[in-house]
């Protein structure tokens, strides 16, 4: 009966903490233009917290629309994470850039850095961006988030698109173009308006991988696996291993890894597609 009697408090002041959290909650809105119409344009946008939603469309300009989020234990850190967190944007070259703002986030050599896993250097709030996005169709695509997040992409018809999740999924809908996809913890489902003519990755630590490309593909497959099978529907033309070498060290030092891959041929090959999971299946399909 004790125990029963303390289990109650404990839930009671546990509710009790929760109903005394702050929270806060805007939309942030910007219209953002490149310097030029061209099919070389890059639209990168990086997140540490949250998803990011995006679709291609026939107009000419990027469409932000962000839900900042915020909560904290009281009305001071509310207000210090309301007056820090927003969004960073940068113009370079072809490139546009869209990250968040925040004294824990630097931005460098295209890459996202931030250093919040330190206990010290962790903020007095939490914070998620919501990133819902309208970009030109043709333009090219780089998107990333680590926590409490997904990456959705659906009819883009850019050159190129690129995708990272560390704690999420990654889903490419009606897309085009050579296609990088990394995941960790989460599973990877794409479709192809038409397929790739360019090599292709696509990695999954924990989690399947989906894909389903036009009937017409024509490519090299390669597949790697600790504990994961390739499952397909198209007719395979042919099997074989492609090894690789690679070297290390210098003079008599030196030292050499040689490496080899299954290779399945679809079509007449040509293309070639590098699939690697740990703990995951790929299940390729036809449309």
């Amino acid at each position: 009966m004790k125990n029963l009697i303390t289990t109650v408090l404990i839930l009671l002041l546990c509710g009790v903490t929760q109903a005394q959290k702050k929270e806060f909650e805007e939309v942030i809105k910007k219209e953002l233009s490149f310097q030029t119409n061209s099919s070389d344009n890059m639209l990168n946008i990086h997140n540490i917290f949250g998803s990011i939603t995006v679709e291609g469309y026939d107009g000419s300009t990027v469409k932000l629309e962000v839900i900042k989020q915020i909560s904290a234990a009281n009305e001071e850190d509310l207000t210090q994470g309301k007056k820090e967190i927003g969004l960073k944007i940068l113009k370079e070259g072809r490139n546009l850039i869209v990250y968040p703002d925040a004294p824990f986030v630097s931005y460098k050599d295209g890459r996202l850095k931030y250093n919040w896993c330190n206990d010290e250097d962790s903020p007095a709030y939490d914070h998620k961006l919501e990133f819902k996005v309208k970009m030109p169709r043709n333009s090219g695509l780089k998107v990333s988030t680590v926590n409490d997040g997904e990456i959705e992409v659906k009819n883009t018809r850019g050159n190129y698109v690129k995708a990272n999740n560390i704690n999420g999924g990654i889903a490419l809908k009606n897309i085009t173009g050579k296609t990088e996809v990394h995941a960790i913890n989460g599973e990877v489902s794409i479709s192809y308006a038409s397929n790739p003519k360019e090599t292709s990755s696509y990695y999954s630590l924990n989690g399947d991988i989906n894909i389903t490309y036009q009937k017409n593909l024509s490519a090299a497959i390669s597949f790697t696996s600790m504990n994961g099978e390739l499952y397909t529907d198209f007719k395979v033309a042919k099997q074989y291993a492609k090894t690789s070498k690679n070297s290390s060290g210098k003079g008599q030092q030196v030292k050499y890894k040689y490496e080899s891959k299954p290779i399945v041929e679809i079509g007449n090959g040509g293309v070639d597609f590098d699939f690697e999971t740990l703990n995951g299946d790929v299940i390729i399909k036809k449309i």
